[in-house]
């Protein structure tokens, strides 16, 4: 097919379109490259605002992308196919291909990419949209009944595809990818002169591309994935702020008042009191409709027929953990990863070692770490080039560092994601930074791969049956998990086996790392035995536990001749183990990068990459199919305690390190300290050892997204000699916190808390945890109101109610008769002294009542030395609030909590310094009854007394007084 671009050919003149859309954001005027004008005197945005505002209007491209769609009837059609939430994720999939391609493009049109594949024009893309928005001057609505300018688009795809080698798969690019959707009838030219409109034009200027980072497609893709594909059930309204969808005709069977709750909870927002009432009052669909006018998304103007398809803010980017890493964090992680690698031996480092680094992102997305990777490396290999005087041989005007970058690009970068698109884009993204037109697409297909990191086998492996595989299966299961003793094979005598009885056998379709199985010269057929040895081992892991093929689940007694059927065409356990290692997408590292293990010393030189942060336990815990559990469970160390799918990339990734090697991660600060990531520590210590100072990125590094967050830098130790036979096994020590660098502490501050830490802490039976921990079902039984109401008679306290020396009046009442949890007796409430305030960065305490109170409040009691009174004011002096503070990280970032565990962490004075904890009874005993809080002077008297009893120096105390400044009182009502 020829490679030149065809020019825009409009459709017959077809009758003028009833609908006309007027788009305020085309430009009125073109630039000579035939882009839209810039007004001028504008300062430049920055790059990141603008990506921020293009992945708005990529949002809004993809409304109109599948507007178009509709609007030209396909939802009916081979589309949606049977209408289902696969086929629904499929076409989502597809639009969002669709508009990707096109960023891609537009990328690549900004580097000087597409020169060589349209007959020389320097700006394809940019001369179609000047050529539809002249057509859209000349024919109005009428450009929605036109076709054919798609066919510019894949015509420069399929000029670049057509330069790949034979048997190259052309990915995003592909003009056959996105067939469906781009074909035909359903891509009119008016469709696509609104796509090219949001993603060229922003406030009446042209978007730079040459100027956003490759990184931001990352954040592109991104936000495109941040919907679900939805079928209205009722006549629907999209609302902002956020777009939601809200079936109408659901909302109008609901009470008045229940409307309002469930929009708001839907909204995450509050109503005022005139809307609210027009919601309850609306009497027919029509009447909501009109409530909420004022609110209807621009995206979706208008209502939504039954039936429809439309885009749902979701949870899609949730369950995957998916998020943009700031290019910030992604270059200090990378570069605190690779620099030991590049001194080694203190000088720097030569062209040759820096090639022979082998770099792997095990879970790259669109592959900003890579990228960021090879820009480092590239940078030290030209320096390199330049200090030995060896640089090579080099096209005329070729800038070396350009050189540099494609050969790293090559020889060093590796990376695996689940994601087909974001293989796809992350292969794009390195042949974009790399900036060579010579280079084709493919250049990293056997590179940078699609499969699961967490789900593959290795050699060593396969020769055993793998009892605890069936251990989901009950006791049947586990029956036979006792029985699988040690029936051990070679791991290749299967495949030899099968090579005896027949002809070789060959996947159907493409796995985790390319076609699977092979024919031709014995390595191939040696690598083909192999993939199909451990895709049939770790298919036995998913095997049917009911149907047709569960008669053949393999036991010990039949494990030879189950991995003997794995190659063999005839045989259905081998063709079942072939489609599941297929749509699981196994990934064997061993396989999928031989360079990489099969050398002396095996494994990667560094792995870098911020995992997707997936909770499987807690409040945000996500779904996990038993079977997945089983194997994660079984083959992590990492997957216990708390839970999360960033935990087994940790263990992972540190297990993917020769000796040596390098990791570098972002991860949630809390896996540093909280015990429940004790097992994920302990699982990463056993492999490497922590820098010193692993940096601390803070709460709001990820935007949209309040999680503390730091950088995991470690070394990958040499393993240790295996134990004697008859030896003991060592006992694991407790995991160690891991240390973050603590820039915000000067030298008084660093000096006191290392002093008040030596301190023994307060006695541990002083504080207990006593309240009332609700269940779902028992917060019905609790209504806010300041007077008993029958059935809600019982008063309760929560976290809000508590004040510095001082317990509010209960807000709420509680349905005692009626609660299913565990509520205690009157005489356990009353055995509390202190009610501490748990939602808050340090303690607020006061005296207790003997009301009962809910687990926002921790209880705190007295003994021989500590009376309540004395601990009131201890709790709440400034001195004991700043070390809890700063002590704890998490009371710093993320949602403010007092533990117990931090309570029971706080110094108590020194022993020559006992005696005055009388003189803390004496003011707790003047202030506390008074439940009227701490007067200034009562504070400074209090705080001097504290600072006394912790024999703090002046300089000291200047720094707490300082902090407490600053760091006010929460509000009453949280």
């Amino acid at each position: 097919m020829s490679s030149e671009c065809p020019q825009l050919r409009a459709s017959p003149r077809a009758p003028r379109c009833d609908r006309e859309r007027a788009d305020p954001s085309c430009p009125r005027g073109d630039a000579p490259d035939g882009r839209a004008g810039a007004p001028r005197g504008e300062p430049a945005r920055s790059p990141d605002a603008a990506a921020r505002q293009l992945r708005e209007q990529a949002q809004g491209a993809l409304y109109e992308l599948l507007r178009g769609l509709q609007e030209a009837g396909a939802p009916g059609g081979d589309l949606l196919g049977d209408g289902s939430p696969a086929a629904r994720r499929r076409l989502h999939a597809g639009l969002v291909a669709a508009l990707m391609r096109l960023i891609v493009l537009l990328y690549a049109e900004a580097r000087g990419l597409l020169s060589g594949v349209c007959g020389g024009g320097r700006a394809p893309l940019a001369r179609l949209f000047a050529e539809l928005e002249e057509a859209r001057r000349r024919w109005g609505g009428d450009l929605d009944l036109r076709h054919g300018a798609w066919a510019h688009v894949a015509a420069i795809c399929r000029a670049l595809v057509d330069r790949e080698p034979r048997g190259a798969r052309g990915g995003l690019l592909d003009p056959d990818a996105c067939a469906s959707i781009e074909g035909g009838r359903w891509l009119s030219d008016g469709v696509l002169h609104r796509l090219l409109s949001a993603l060229l034009v922003q406030d009446g200027a042209p978007v730079d591309y040459g100027a956003l980072e490759v990184e931001h497609i990352g954040t592109l893709y991104e936000g495109l994935i941040a919907f679900d594909l939805e079928i209205a059930e009722g006549e629907s309204i999209a609302v902002l702020p956020s777009h939601v969808v809200i079936d109408l005709e659901a909302l109008l069977a609901l009470p008045g008042g229940e409307r309002i709750a469930r929009l708001e909870e839907a909204l995450d927002l509050r109503f005022g009191a005139r809307l609210a009432a027009s919601v309850a009052a609306a009497g027919a669909v029509g009447e909501l409709a009109q409530a909420l006018a004022r609110r209807t998304s621009p995206r979706l103007p208008g209502r939504i027929a039954r039936g429809a398809l439309y885009l749902q803010p979701g949870q899609l980017r949730r369950r995957a953990g998916s998020y943009y890493t700031p290019r910030e964090i992604a270059r200090h992680v990378v570069e605190r990863a690779l620099s030991p690698l590049l001194h080694r031996g203190g000088r720097p480092p030569l062209p040759g070692e820096i090639l022979a680094l082998a770099v792997c992102d095990p879970a790259m997305g669109s592959g900003a770490f890579l990228v960021e990777a090879c820009r480092q490396l590239a940078a030290h290999l030209a320096a390199a080039w330049e200090h030995a005087g060896s640089a090579p041989l080099l096209a005329p005007g070729e800038p070396p560092l350009g050189r540099a970058m494609a050969l790293v690009a090559e020889r060093c970068l590796h990376g695996v994601d689940l994601d087909p698109l974001a293989v796809d884009l992350a292969r794009l993204s390195l042949w974009l930074v790399v900036q060579d037109e010579r280079l084709p697409l493919s250049f990293l297909d056997r590179k940078l791969l699609c499969g699961d990191s967490l789900l593959g086998a290795e050699r060593a492996e396969v020769g055993v049956f793998p009892a605890r595989a069936s251990s989901r299966g009950g006791a049947a299961g586990a029956r036979r998990a006792r029985q699988a003793a040690s029936r051990r094979v070679p791991a290749t005598a299967p495949a030899a086996e099968v090579d005896a009885r027949g002809e070789e056998a060959r996947a159907s379709g493409e796995a985790a790392h390319g076609a699977r199985g092979a024919r031709g010269v014995p390595g191939e057929r040696a690598a083909a035995a192999d993939q199909a040895a451990l895709d049939a081992w770790m298919a036995l892991w998913f095997w049917p536990q009911d149907g047709e093929m569960a008669a053949f689940s393999p036991a010990p007694a039949t494990f030879v001749d189950h991995m003997a059927a794995a190659r063999d065409p005839g045989d259905p356990r081998g063709a079942l183990s072939r489609r599941i290692a297929e749509e699981r997408r196994f990934l064997h590292w061993e396989l999928a990068f031989p360079g990489v293990f099969d050398r002396p010393a095996p494994g990667f030189d560094a792995v870098i990459g911020n995992p997707p942060w997936v909770a499987y336990v807690g409040r945000a815990a996500q779904p996990i199919e038993p079977a997945v559990f089983n194997v994660y469970l079984r083959r992590n160390p990492a997957f216990h305690g708390y839970r999360s799918l960033h935990g087994l990339f940790v263990r992972r990734a540190a297990s993917l390190l020769r000796p040596g090697g390098r990791l570098g991660l972002v991860v949630p600060t809390s896996v540093s300290d909280l015990e429940g990531y004790a097992p994920t520590r302990r699982a990463h210590d056993a492999l490497c050892a922590v820098d010193p100072d692993l940096p601390s990125f803070g709460s709001d590094a990820f935007e949209g997204v309040f999680q503390p967050c730091m950088g995991l830098l470690s070394t990958r130790i040499v393993p240790s000699p295996p134990s004697p036979p008859g030896a003991a096994p060592p006992r694991a020590a407790a995991p160690a916190v891991w240390p973050l660098a603590r820039s915000d502490l000067d030298a008084v501050s660093r000096r006191l808390l290392e002093r008040l830490g030596a301190l023994p802490p307060l006695p541990a039976a002083l504080f207990g945890e006593r309240g009332f921990q609700t269940s779902a079902e028992d917060a019905e039984r609790i209504r806010r109101a300041d007077a008993p109401a029958p059935p809600y008679t019982c008063p309760i306290r929560e976290g809000t109610d508590v004040g510095e020396l001082i317990a509010r009046a209960p807000r709420h009442h509680v349905d005692r008769a009626g609660v299913k949890g565990r509520f205690r007796k009157d005489e356990d409430w009353k055995a509390v002294r202190l009610l501490i305030r748990q939602t808050a960065r340090y303690p607020i305490a006061a005296l207790s009542d003997g009301l009962p109170f809910r687990n926002s409040i921790l209880a705190g009691f007295c003994d021989a030395t500590w009376s309540e009174f004395a601990l009131l004011c201890y709790l709440n002096a400034s001195p004991v609030r700043w070390w809890h503070y700063i002590r704890h990280r998490d009371a710093r970032e993320g949602m403010p909590q007092v533990k117990i565990a931090h309570l029971r962490a706080i110094p108590a004075p020194p022993l020559a310094q006992a005696g005055r904890i009388a003189a803390l009874d004496a003011l707790g005993r003047e202030l506390g009854p008074a439940n009227a809080g701490l007067p200034p002077d009562a504070r400074r008297h209090l705080d001097g007394l504290v600072a006394d009893m912790l024999e703090m120096t002046d300089e000291e105390r200047r720094c707490v007084a300082r902090w407490a400044a600053a760091t006010p009182l929460p509000r009453a009502e949280g």
